[in-house]
């Protein structure tokens, strides 16, 4: 396999990757950004973004829940959960594809995989069997690999009793009650959410 060589590799596509790489394209340098998932980081997928179309979701709910207030009437309001989290997934996607868009215009190669240091001033990229995708030589490396979830000892999550937020985000029904550990925004964000929706949180 053939060794690529840039001037800066940046390993990590959320919003302190891709901007970096944008801005280095911008000042004339070869760039390459290497990403495992998806291209915008957990903000952009799974956090900050789709969380804000959820509780959009939830803030009409509530309004209809106090619509009397306001003069309007109607029979039999309810809500479909598939289809607040459809929402929520496709104004993620759609910033996703703005975010590709936007790598391309400024000419930043886009690499699969997860990537790897391997010496001074190399980079390997392997796929999820860990198969080497790419070789890349460079002179600057950025690490911007971003956030994960918290996994507390004892409480790992199965995905069915114990989430972390990206279950949270794509429930495949309506829970009658929850409990969220930890108050940073995001926790905060799905507790309202949830509640608002008729949760016991």
């Amino acid at each position: 396999m053939a060794e690529s060589t840039y001037d800066v590799v940046v390993i990590g596509g959320g919003p302190g990757g891709y901007p970096t790489a944008i801005r280095a394209r911008q000042l004339g340098l070869s760039v390459a950004l290497v990403e495992r998932e998806h291209l915008g980081g957990i903000c952009l997928n799974w956090g900050c973004i789709p969380t804000k179309a959820l509780l959009r979701s939830s803030e009409v709910g509530h309004l209809l829940g106090r619509m009397g207030e306001f003069g309007f009437s109607a029979k039999d309001v309810s809500f479909d959960i598939g289809e607040v989290v459809k929402r929520s997934r496709k104004v993620a996607k759609r910033l996703n594809t703005g975010v590709k868009a936007l790598l391309k215009k400024n000419k930043v190669d886009v690499i699969d995989g997860r990537g790897r240091l391997d010496g001074s001033g190399r980079v390997v990229v392997e796929d999820a069997e860990e198969r080497v995708q790419a070789e890349l030589s460079t002179r600057h490396i950025v690490i911007a690999t971003g956030a994960r979830a918290r996994v507390l000892p004892g409480l790992e999550p199965d995905g069915e009793v114990i989430w972390t937020y990206k279950e949270a985000m794509v429930p495949s029904e309506m829970p009658g009650s929850l409990l969220v550990v930890g108050s940073g925004a995001i926790g905060m964000e799905f507790a309202s959410f949830y509640r608002d929706l008729g949760a016991e949180v």
